[in-house]
């Protein structure tokens, strides 16, 4: 399960983005389960909603609005993180090293997520590992992908400069992000 910020800051993204008009189109490519929970209630009310409705809106924005445009939707990613993860901690971001993220990564992840392991390893003064484990975020491309970006723009959002991030699959169930920044 996912907390409802995530969903939240969805919405808001393809708002911001594309506008009603990208918000519906992604709305109309959802399942009728992801659409009910997720889209038309003016407010989600649940605290935690399943994993595969945040798989559904990653390919709902990539094949949708954005047009598998990587520089468009690591942008939707961005805002999304803008305004659910990013807003509520705002102020840890904002104060933090980025090393200090780093370390907290496993916490800030189980706060939004009821799945998965995410540990981390500091590989040098400007450089991380952060690998996640057993999670459905896993299994696709994309969603390795889309979730590097999270990563990545999470440690920005703090004193990190020029924050990158690169990414592979080590074996079928855990995926490692390599994240590098400037001071």
């Amino acid at each position: 399960m996912a907390r409802r910020t995530i969903f939240i800051g969805f919405r808001h993204a393809a708002r911001k983005l594309w506008g009603a008009e990208g918000l519906a189109q992604c709305a109309e490519r959802m399942s009728a389960e992801a659409r009910s929970a997720c889209m038309d209630p003016l407010v989600i009310t649940s605290e935690m909603l399943p994993e595969r409705f945040v798989l559904e809106w990653y390919n709902v924005a990539w094949e949708g609005p954005a047009q598998r445009d990587r520089e468009v939707y690591n942008a939707f990613l961005d805002r999304m993180m803008d305004h659910g993860f990013g807003a509520v901690r705002k102020l840890l971001l904002r104060l933090a090293t980025p090393g200090l993220v780093i370390q907290k990564c496993g916490e800030l992840w189980r706060h939004d997520h009821t799945h998965g392991e995410l540990t981390y390893q500091l590989t040098g003064p400007c450089s991380a590992a952060v690998v996640l484990s057993d999670h459905p975020y896993v299994k696709t491309a994309l969603a390795r992908s889309s979730i590097a970006e999270v990563y990545r723009y999470a440690l920005s959002l703090s004193s990190a400069n020029d924050a990158r991030s690169q990414h592979h699959l080590q074996g079928e169930a855990r995926l490692i992000v390599r994240l590098t920044w400037s001071r």
